[in-house]
């Protein structure tokens, strides 16, 4: 397949600035990012063919609309399948952190006011229904996510996507393959939010209507949907007209497995060709028969945000009490075999965001105990957590969660664990602790990605639901705000990337939220899984695979 580096101009000006070649949003120095955590898995040459049968963590098939339920899982393997963006992620190297580059947008501009954006649209694409794809196709889906006078407006799909949309406040097709963003305000993040703004063929949306497209899901994407059973598994077979080229597998099949072991079962068994996140003490069973593990740190942390307006986590020394009492490194080494490293901040060390002169939390239960002895919680406290049962991206909730109820009660906090399903967890993070979603409940256990600089805004006051989203702690504190602020006003990776680490360090001071551990990225492929490189990154490329005979 044509390397898409080869075949693109992109042009990034910010009035007179120069133009450049790509956008760099953040970087990483520390070594444990590529190689030292990477079991590769090189391809043995060039070859094409094949079916993948992939185990999902997900406990469902994710609905394939704009955009697809099941968290991050949901984008990674059927978002990014179906359907196209303006722009995407860089995904076909493993050791640098990939950078936006054009997709159905092959260039744009920043105007010199800096809040208009101006995409030039590629030429020559059609959707699967051979609809073809324009500026008035874009500002269709824009307007099913954003416009509720629009006849084809989806409230449900609007909500899903509102954290990246926040910032967009007027848009429109100016010519065929013209289409126009602007923002309230100079927003530099304008780039990485829209990677998850999908475009449907609006042709099959105004065919089958919001509830029925679901069933009948047609994009531009490198692969198309030939059959969908909810709860089940969903069939994709190669789109053979690819304005990227055809990809290299014949046919994608994606299952749902919510249980680790199942998945490794299933693995063992041959039912599947790739499992996310299997048993952890099943590594050195699977690698002994062949099969490749791939490991890779990446901006992804496992979290419990906390209800910081109510006792007792309205006390910022009972918050940071939560994060002496966790012994992370016996989570990382003991428990879980050395699939994820000891979250000490929310950026893991040494990537850009990442607050080098904020010391951190280590495992101390003696600091633990006095903080909540000077808090006034000396004789001991109760807390109620809720947790996924399964789940994209959220490792192995209920041992972490009983490791940390042991850790909790050492130093006399007693926390009562609740089983959820993964996607009320989501709507709870939409919707915040004090809301109806949040009944009962002090925090809750979730895996948050940190790949867009807007994801941090979800600490920044004005995303409060019901005003905003997703600060579902309702944590607020005005140097946090100003740091985002600046960061979003510049253009500057430099400047921006300052003022995010700057915003990173006060909050994990304040601590409205628990850090655990940063996942690794844990999946097996079986031996005939071939091409596949492991990016530091959420997503992935799904069209180099291949699968050998």
């Amino acid at each position: 397949m044509l390397n898409q580096r080869t075949v693109y101009q992109m042009a990034f000006c910010v009035g007179t600035l120069a133009c450049f070649t790509g956008i760099s949003l953040f970087t990483n120095s520390n070594p444990r990012f590529t190689s030292s955590f990477a079991d590769t898995h090189p391809s043995s040459g060039e070859g094409t063919g094949g079916t993948l049968i992939i185990g999902m963590s997900a406990r469902n098939v994710p609905v394939p609309e704009t955009p697809p339920t099941e968290g991050g899982e949901g984008y990674r393997f059927v978002g990014n399948s179906i359907f196209d963006a303006l722009t995407r992620w860089d995904l076909d190297q493993g050791e640098e952190t990939p950078t936006i580059i054009p997709s159905l947008a092959e260039s744009w501009e920043v105007k010199e006011d800096q809040v208009t954006w101006v995409f030039n649209l590629r030429e020559g694409v059609e959707f699967h229904d051979g609809t073809p794809f324009n500026a008035e196709a874009v500002e269709f889906a824009y307007d099913r996510i954003l416009d509720p006078e629009f006849e084809y407006f989806d409230a449900t799909l609007s909500s899903r996507i509102s954290a990246q949309t926040q910032e967009i406040a007027s848009y429109r097709a100016v010519d065929e393959y013209t289409f126009e963003i602007t923002t309230p305000e100079p927003y530099s993040f304008l780039l990485t939010d829209i990677v998850q703004i999908y475009i449907p063929s609006p042709t099959a949306v105004q065919d089958h209507g919001n509830q029925e497209f679901r069933n009948n899901a047609i994009g531009t994407g490198p692969f198309i949907m030939d059959s969908y059973v909810d709860g089940e598994y969903m069939e994709l077979i190669a789109n053979e007209d690819y304005w990227g080229g055809r990809p290299n597998l014949d046919r994608l099949v994606l299952r749902p497995f919510g249980d680790p072991s199942t998945r490794l079962s299933a693995l063992l068994s041959g039912d599947i060709d790739w499992a996310e996140v299997p048993s952890p003490d099943s590594l050195d069973l699977l690698r002994s028969q062949g099969f490749n593990i791939s490991l890779k740190q990446y901006p992804h942390t496992i979290v419990l945000p906390l209800n910081v307006t109510r006792p007792p986590f309205d006390d910022v020394r009972v918050r940071q009490a939560l994060q002496y009492a966790i012994d992370r490194e016996s989570m990382c080494d003991s428990l879980l075999n050395g699939v994820c490293i000891p979250a000490q901040q929310f950026l893991f060390e040494g990537h850009t965001w990442n607050d080098p002169t904020f010391e951190g939390y280590s495992y101390d239960p003696d600091k633990s105990r006095e903080l909540l002895e000077e808090a006034g919680y000396g004789d001991g406290l109760a807390i109620t957590i809720g947790y996924p049962t399964g789940g994209s991206g959220n490792m192995y909730p209920g041992p972490m969660m009983e490791l940390m109820q042991a850790n909790f009660r050492d130093v006399g906090i007693e926390m009562n664990i609740v089983p959820m399903e993964w996607n009320n967890v989501i709507t709870l993070g939409r919707t915040s602790l004090t809301s109806s979603d949040g009944d009962g409940l002090d925090g809750y256990y979730v895996s948050w990605g940190m790949d867009l600089p807007s994801r941090l805004s979800r600490f920044n006051s004005d995303r409060i639901p019901p005003d905003g989203c997703c600060n579902s702690m309702n944590y607020s504190n005005p140097l946090v705000d100003e740091a985002y602020q600046n960061a979003m006003l510049s253009f500057d990776d430099e400047v921006m990337n300052q003022y995010l680490r700057e915003g990173m360090g006060i909050m994990a001071n304040d601590s409205p939220v628990v850090f655990v551990v940063h996942d690794l990225n844990l999946r097996v492929l079986a031996p005939n899984v071939q091409g596949f490189t492991h990016p530091s990154h959420w997503y992935l490329d799904l069209t180099s695979i291949w699968m050998e005979d």
